[in-house]
């Protein structure tokens, strides 16, 4: 007698673990586009800490006429960063933005998922004429990859669209469509948020920009794979 009723209770967990376990493939599979129409809350989160030699600020970072705007605020060394709520496995993630053009801060579009140095995935772009691109990977508690290189135009002139590929023990970065880097080691393997921000580092000068500056976020999209 207790066999015989046992067995319909295991059965019952068995289908609502595997119903959990599909629902959450699902969540973590789905994609999306955003074009910053209006602020989603449901879907990005707004940073507030102490970061580089100034703090993210979430009065830093509204959304207006189409696109997400991240300020510099003048005579100060702050900046904003938004991420999403949810975190996103292998696929391709891109950006079309416009660079602050605030020497000596940087504008980063990136996967993280904490701990620090555990899985992370950089673009990093620095917020001045130079051209300069810094592509970065963390894995396994330390930093994997990273190079810096030139990009063929001024970021701060006009909208780039910048794009992380993301698969199984592979990255590739790409801008514009055209590819800049590619590794197959020391890779992260794990799910992350995205992340979008503009701040001072504080391995860089800190220079405070006369005026407000911002960068600007066209759209971001997120394509499962």
């Amino acid at each position: 007698m207790r066999s015989s009723r046992r067995l319909p209770l295991v059965l019952l967990v068995a289908v609502a673990l595997a119903a959990g376990l599909a629902l959450g493939a699902a969540a973590k599979s789905k994609g999306f586009r955003d074009d910053f129409i209006t602020f989603d809350t449901g879907r990005w989160v707004l940073s507030s800490r102490p970061f580089g030699h100034g703090a993210v600020d979430p009065a830093n970072v509204s959304v207006a006429d189409g696109q997400l705007g991240i300020q510099l605020p003048a005579s100060r060394l702050d900046g904003g960063e938004a991420r999403t709520r949810a975190l996103y496995g292998f696929g391709t993630y891109r950006a079309r933005i416009r660079l602050a053009d605030a020497p000596s801060s940087l504008t980063a579009f990136f996967l993280y998922r904490a701990p620090d140095y555990q899985q992370e995935i950089d673009i990093e772009l620095y917020n001045d004429s130079s051209r300069r691109i810094m592509l970065s990977t963390y894995s396994g508690g330390a930093q994997t990859n990273t190079r810096t290189l030139l990009l063929p135009f001024d970021a701060t002139a006009d909208y780039h669209e910048y794009e992380i590929d993301y698969r199984s023990g592979y990255v590739q970065f790409l801008v514009d469509g055209s590819a800049l880097q590619t590794w197959t080691t020391g890779v992260p393997r794990s799910t992350m948020n995205v992340f979008v921000n503009a701040w001072f580092p504080s391995w860089l000068a800190g220079q405070a920009p006369a005026t407000n500056r911002f960068t600007y976020v066209d759209w971001i999209e997120v394509a499962p794979g």
